[in-house]
């Protein structure tokens, strides 16, 4: 059986469920769109809501941070290597979509990849910032105060408009999703949902998507750890 790096170009219409992506990268993945629809709503209200906003803004952190040294060490179909591919690859990806026989991926395809890597890059960098960032009013970022006032306005000025390449990336992740349930037929949101996906016969391999639980939660829990320690032990700036 092929494992999850592979493409199989093909019309068979004869498809089997298939484990496609293990429960820590389902979990993790809706857990920070919650962070992420919460972090706009509590950022657009400001106000009182900003206490929120810091919490979702440390959470995510803690799930970014998870994903990324999930995709090096999880489940062969969760790491990075199943699934970023050069440009001619997205490239051949594109045009099959144009002219069938349509490329088959048993995770995500040459283009879907880079836009996943895309949105953890600024998800991540989104986060840090948010650290450091202030209102200029009521509320600071937990290590706000260990730079310079000047520093952390440019920060902050950075975090918001970096906002909305965040959401502009999300809705493009979105949009591109429903492209495929309409146009190509393809449920995108189910194999997130119950971690199969149903594929040709002899594309995909189940064992490709299992995961050590006692590794993920412990992975888990470190990253949480870490993230709780900097924003609570990391003294202010005298």
């Amino acid at each position: 059986m092929s494992d999850s790096s592979n493409a199989s170009p093909t019309v068979v219409d004869d498809r089997i469920a298939v484990p496609v992506w293990d429960w820590p990268v389902r979990v993790v993945h809706w857990a920070m769109v919650i962070c992420l629809v919460g972090l706009v709503i509590t950022g657009l209200r400001k106000g009182d809501a900003m206490a929120w906003h810091m919490r979702l803004g440390e959470a995510l952190l803690a799930l970014v941070l998870f994903r990324i040294l999930w995709g090096f060490v999880g489940s062969r179909n969760a790491r990075f290597a199943a699934f970023l591919r050069g440009p001619r690859a997205g490239i051949r990806y594109l045009r099959s979509r144009l002219k069938p026989p349509h490329e088959i991926h048993v995770t995500h395809n040459p283009v879907g990849g880079w836009m996943v890597i895309a949105l953890l890059v600024a998800m991540l960098v989104q986060a840090t910032l948010g650290l450091y960032a202030n209102d200029d009013v009521f509320w600071d970022g937990p290590l706000a105060k260990t730079i310079a006032k000047k520093t952390s306005d440019a920060l902050s000025s950075l975090h918001s408009r970096l906002a909305w390449v965040v959401v502009g990336l999300a809705v493009a992740h979105i949009l591109a999703v429903f492209v495929y349930l309409v146009a190509f037929r393809e449920n995108l949101i189910r194999p997130m949902v119950v971690g199969k996906k149903r594929l040709p016969a002899g594309v995909g391999a189940a064992e490709a998507a299992r995961a050590s639980s006692v590794k993920a939660i412990a992975l888990l829990a470190t990253c949480a750890a870490v993230v709780w320690w900097i924003v609570r032990t990391t003294p202010a700036a005298g």
